[in-house]
Order: structure tokens, then C-alpha cells, then sequence
């Protein structure tokens, strides 16, 4: 009896040691299964481009306060700059393109690039005999010009020299008035003046002339031309002509012409000589008035001096 009882509890021991190994066995198999699983499913993904919630996902912004600046690509960051660069240049430039150069009107307008003839298509030439020879000698056939020998500062608002088409007449001021579609408007004036109108009041009636064309022409780019020079045998044979007293005239109407913010054209430094004065040949006749040849010249200096560009 006792015998049997020990091989009873021996094989009670040896069976329950056998179901353990068995459980063991089973975890191994199920640990091995789902590892192997893993690794296939991983291999899928790989080759089939991953998940796909990371392919439809848009990608994330990265927040700017998180990157470090020094880790970066140094050829990444020069090239992310220079478009900020090409476009601050470009709007430079183009700020500068569209700044007139003479917007200081203090100064005569300075010397500008080439414009060609068609730029005075839209222009007015105003003035008194040495204006009227554009169109005598057909320079200028694309231009309007409104002239009158003998008129000045003092006269050019009130005295009726130009004839209309139905014969009536009507001052220079009025007639620019006929030229709504103007766009530049050149005034010279003052050989008929000096001689007898003394400085301020010949200034105080250029100012008012200016105010007046100002009102009637508001969106009109205004140049003030200087007076030109007289030969030297003219201001010998009539102080009153003097060429010093002319560029004390100059002088005064450039004044005007900053106070009034208009541009000052000095066309007078195109015609003068080594001295100061228009040469002999270019007036032989009275001193003053000139042929083609000085208002090629004329025209030549207004192309290359435009406050516009």
C-alpha cells in the first residue's frame, strides 16, 4: 500500500511537470507567431510606402521658434534670402524709376537720358518771336506752338494777338486753353522785357502768368525756359541787353520757378560762348533771333533734360 502511494505522488509530480512544459511551449509558439507577424507586415509597409495616413497627410510647418538657425544648411539659407533681396532691389529700383528727376525744383532741371521727337507730341511752346521761329522753320512739326512777337510777362494775360479760326481774337492765355490735352508746357519769356520792365515786377508778372496756366492746365508738367543770351556787339551797342543783366533776370525767374514748383530749364547755357555770349555767327542780323541751326541745338538740349525720364 505504502509502496503504491509513492508511485502514485512520483507520477502525480512527473504529469504535473509535463503540463507546465506544454504552456511553455504554447507561449513560446504564439511569441514567435506574432513576432514573425510583425516582421512581415513591417516588410509590406516598407515596400508599398509606408501607412496610408503618412502619404495622404499633409506635412507638418515647422515651427520657426524651434529651429535652430545655426544647424541649418548655410547654401539653403543664402539662397532662401536672395529672392528677399532681388525683390527689396527691385522695388528700389522701381521707386527710383518712377521719381522725376527734377523734382528739386531749386536747381535746374539736370541732364537726363535721350528722349526721342515724339515726346513733345503732347507739348505746348509758349512765348514770344524767338518761340514763333519753331514753327517758321518747321523744327518742331509735332508740337503746338503759341507765339507772338513782342509779347512779355506783363502782356501774354491780356493783350488779344492770336487769331482764331473764326477770326476773332484772343490772348496767349486763351488759346492755351483751346490745348486741353497738353501734357508739358514750355514758357519763354523775357527778350521783350528786360529792356524796360524792371526786375520785381517783371518776376511778379511771370508769377501771376504761371498761377494762371497752373489753373488751367493742373495736371501739365511746366518748364520755365531762361532767357538766351545776345551776341556781345548787340549788349555793346545796348546796355539795356547786357548779357549780366540777363542772368540777373535768370537768376530770378530759377527763384520763381522753385517757389512756384515748376521746372527751370537753363537752355541759355546751350547758346552761349567761351564768354558768355551767343555767338556772332548764330545772329548776325539783330543780335538775338537765330536760325535752324540754334534751334537744332535748342531742341537737342530739351531731349536730354526732361524732369520725367
Amino acid at each position: 500500500m505504502t509502496e503504491r502511494i509513492r508511485r502514485n505522488a512520483y507520477t502525480g509530480r512527473r504529469k504535473r511537470g509535463g503540463g507546465g512544459a506544454v504552456v511553455i511551449l504554447m507561449l513560446l509558439l504564439i511569441v514567435a507567431l506574432s513576432f514573425g507577424g510583425a516582421c512581415l507586415w513591417q516588410n509590406y509597409d516598407d515596400q508599398n510606402g509606408g501607412p496610408s495616413q503618412s502619404v495622404s497627410a499633409p506635412p507638418e510647418s515647422p515651427d520657426p521658434e524651434s529651429q535652430d538657425p545655426e544647424s541649418q544648411d548655410p547654401e539653403s539659407q543664402e539662397s532662401s534670402s536672395e529672392p528677399e533681396k532681388e525683390e527689396s532691389e527691385e522695388s528700389e529700383s522701381s521707386s527710383e524709376a518712377a521719381a522725376p528727376a527734377g523734382t528739386n525744383y531749386g536747381k535746374a532741371v539736370p541732364e537726363s537720358a535721350r528722349v526721342n521727337s515724339d515726346y513733345f507730341d503732347d507739348a505746348l511752346f509758349v512765348g514770344d518771336s524767338v518761340t514763333d521761329g519753331i514753327q517758321a522753320y518747321a523744327i518742331m512739326k509735332n508740337t503746338t506752338v503759341i507765339a507772338h512777337t513782342g509779347i512779355n510777362p506783363e502782356t501774354i494775360s491780356t493783350k488779344e494777338v492770336i487769331r482764331t479760326d473764326d477770326g476773332s481774337m484772343i490772348t496767349m492765355l486763351d488759346a492755351m486753353a483751346l490745348h486741353p490735352e497738353a501734357k508739358k508746357i514750355y514758357i519763354m519769356l523775357g527778350a521783350n522785357g528786360i529792356a524796360w520792365i524792371e526786375r520785381d515786377p517783371f518776376i511778379s508778372s511771370y508769377e501771376a502768368f504761371i498761377d494762371q496756366v497752373k489753373e488751367q492746365h493742373p495736371d501739365a508738367v511746366i518748364y520755365i525756359q531762361s532767357i538766351l543770351p545776345v551776341t556781345k556787339s548787340k549788349q555793346d551797342g545796348d546796355e539795356r541787353y547786357a548779357n549780366s543783366k540777363i542772368d540777373s533776370y535768370n537768376a530770378a525767374i530759377q527763384k520763381m520757378a522753385e517757389q512756384k514748383q515748376v521746372y527751370y530749364l537753363n537752355v541759355a547755357e546751350a547758346f552761349k560762348d567761351e564768354e558768355g555770349n551767343l555767338p556772332e555767327e548764330a545772329s548776325p542780323v539783330d543780335g538775338m533771333h537765330f536760325g535752324p541751326k540754334y534751334y537744332e541745338k535748342w531742341f537737342e538740349y530739351l531731349k536730354i533734360h526732361t524732369a520725367e525720364g
